[in-house]
């Protein structure tokens, strides 16, 4: 089993998620550029807790997580959300809901998963809290990340609904991988607070600084 696993890094060497140089998982340059942070900002009046700054590193592990189902780069992105939500919980004080910023349509027929909620299921076992895949899109919207910053708002505003059948919960925090102009988690804080939800803040992985 040893000789069939040397052979095989021989053959496909593993590869840096941030940089790809040869290495088992992160180098030491981009482990240092990927150093978690107390990084908060704000959606109208809620204070979203971020880890990471976004950048060309990041945004290569966002990647190799949302694109390419890649286990390392899921895993880095779950501890950077774990960080974020404690910062979070120790700012508000409570023990919230987690509730995942939903997919659209076609990005889950692209990626064959719900990956904001997969992490978000992830980061709700380590640290015992529930979880409830409350939102949904009820319209097709186009790829955010084709649109320059004022079209984001618009492509999003009213696309977002609540499905009806679940219970309101007292105290909420919204779960996202990145942040770049808070129009996803601005949309988001909207349709539940006009559903009666109480969003005590929004925890993402990456955030891009300053927001555009």
């Amino acid at each position: 089993m040893f000789v069939l696993d040397g052979l095989h890094d021989l053959i496909f060497p593993s590869r840096c998620l941030g940089c790809g140089t040869p290495n088992s998982a992160l180098c030491t340059v981009c482990a240092k550029v990927l150093q978690l942070q107390d990084l908060r900002t704000q959606v109208g009046s809620v204070p979203v807790f971020s880890s990471i700054p976004y950048g060309p590193k990041a945004g290569h592990i966002l990647l190799a997580a949302k694109e390419d189902g890649v286990r390392k780069a899921d895993d880095i992105l779950v501890t950077a959300l774990q960080h974020s939500l404690r910062a979070a919980m120790r700012a508000c004080g409570i023990r919230p809901v987690l509730i995942p910023i939903p997919h659209s349509k076609k990005a889950l027929r692209k990626r064959g998963r719900n990956f904001v909620g997969e992490i978000t299921e992830r980061l709700s076992q380590i640290e015992g809290l529930p979880t409830r895949q409350v939102i949904r899109h009820n319209r097709k919207v186009d790829d955010q990340s084709l649109l320059d910053a004022s079209s984001r708002f618009g492509n999003l505003s009213g696309a977002m609904s609540v499905v009806r059948h679940y219970d309101r919960a007292s105290e909420v925090i919204l779960v996202d991988d990145l942040m770049t102009t808070g129009a996803t988690l601005g949309e988001a804080v909207r349709t539940l607070e006009t559903a009666q939800f109480h969003v005590a803040a929004a925890v993402t992985a990456l955030v891009a600084l300053p927001l555009r």
